[in-house]
């Protein structure tokens, strides 16, 4: 379906954002590239998740995602969460 509309027009680009274990997502498509994703860090950073087993033409299924982010981040964000309250005090105690 999606297919029949982008084959309309010069460009074609799809995006979603998502969580994945407790991560933000963010997946794009374009026509000639395929599907991309990268995860967002509690920083704002986007790192890059892509694997040479995935068929950039078919979107990143979730588990593959979280097999990924696993391997990129190993520590979830409420662990890392955790860590900058110890080294930095609770935010609403900070004098910053």
């Amino acid at each position: 379906e999606a297919s029949r509309v982008l084959s309309k027009y010069e460009w074609g680009y799809a995006f979603q954002e998502l969580a994945c274990r407790g991560e933000d997502v963010k997946l794009t498509f374009e026509r000639d590239v395929g599907w991309e994703a990268c995860v967002v860090d509690e920083k704002g950073n986007e790192i890059a998740l892509s694997d040479a087993g995935w068929d950039p033409r078919e979107r990143p299924r979730y588990e593959d995602l979280e097999r990924k982010i696993n391997e990129v981040l190993p520590e979830p964000l409420w662990l890392r969460m955790i860590g900058e309250a110890q080294e930095k005090g609770l935010k609403f105690q900070r004098e910053e």
